[in-house]
Parts: C-alpha cells; sequence; structure tokens
C-alpha cells in the first residue's frame, strides 16, 4: 500500500511538473496532417527568446546602382553586410509587406546603399517606396551603423539608422 501511495504521488508531481512547463512555453506543435500553425509562445520558449532569422557574410554588389544591387533574401529578420569595399556599394531590400520588419548592419568600410525592389509590388500595382522616395533613391547607411526598416503598409517601407 506504501508502495501505491509513493506510486501516486510521483505521478501527481510529474502531472504538476508536465503543467508548469507548459503553461511556461505553451502548447507544442501536433499536426495531424503535416501542417499547422506554430504557436508563438511555445516557439520563443523552446528558442529561450533566440528565434529570429539571421544572414552574415552579406558583400554587397559594387556599382551603387539598384540594378546592379544584391537581392536580399525576404523573412530575414537581421541582415548583416561584412563587405562595402566602395561608398555606394548596394543592396536592394524585399518587396514592402504589411507587418514586415528587418534590421541590417553595415559592417563594411564604407556606406552602404539600401533600394528597394525595381519591380512593382503585385499587392498595390507600384514600385515601393523608402522613407516617401522612390526605390530608385538610395537609403544610405554609414560604415559600422545599423538600419531598421518596417512596413506598416504595404509597398510603403520607413528606414531610421543609428550607430
Amino acid at each position: 500500500m506504501l508502495k501505491t501511495a509513493l506510486s501516486m504521488l510521483i505521478g501527481a508531481l510529474a502531472a504538476a511538473a508536465v503543467s508548469v512547463a507548459m503553461a511556461g512555453i505553451g502548447i507544442a506543435p501536433a499536426p495531424t496532417d503535416g501542417w499547422m500553425l506554430i504557436e508563438g509562445k511555445w516557439l520563443f520558449g523552446v528558442t529561450q527568446g533566440v528565434n529570429f532569422t539571421y544572414q552574415s557574410g552579406l558583400v554587397a554588389h559594387a556599382g551603387g546602382t539598384q540594378a546592379a544591387c544584391l537581392n536580399l533574401l525576404p523573412s530575414i529578420y537581421l541582415y548583416e553586410v561584412d563587405t562595402v569595399a566602395t561608398t555606394g556599394d548596394s543592396v536592394c531590400i524585399p518587396l514592402a509587406k504589411m507587418g514586415t520588419d528587418f534590421n541590417i548592419r553595415n559592417a563594411g568600410a564604407q556606406t552602404l546603399y539600401i533600394y528597394g525592389q525595381a519591380t512593382v509590388n503585385p499587392a498595390t500595382g507600384v514600385v515601393d517606396t523608402i522613407n516617401g522616395t522612390a526605390s530608385t533613391t538610395a537609403y544610405q547607411v554609414p560604415a559600422t551603423n545599423s538600419a531598421e526598416c518596417f512596413a506598416a503598409k504595404t509597398g510603403v517601407w520607413s528606414c531610421t539608422h543609428g550607430s
């Protein structure tokens, strides 16, 4: 009887521990057909808050024009451009979709030029803007500075930079 009571106590403690863990990190996904949305609280808890996508080691394309830019991949949150050899070496940011936000670090030696995509944004029917200016005009980020860009509205990038 003592063994049964001890087993029940251990079982109750284990169930309580699992309940506390689930409350702290949410509910793990259990897809039935292979597809489902991941609960953000669970993902954040599992990764201990380090779940941003990132890309580093980027080399800005020489030429300083929109036509010659390095196209950055969409869905990346943190970019680091490690090589900006001459002022005006450039990158092109993805199309502006409402709710998109990213940070870009110019770890190079010269000023980085950031352009929007040259193509028309299919969601708006026009070319994206950066800070109210046509995406054919470069947004400049000095060496060893970072910029944050966000789209509160589709087709419109807002960017700020600091050190």
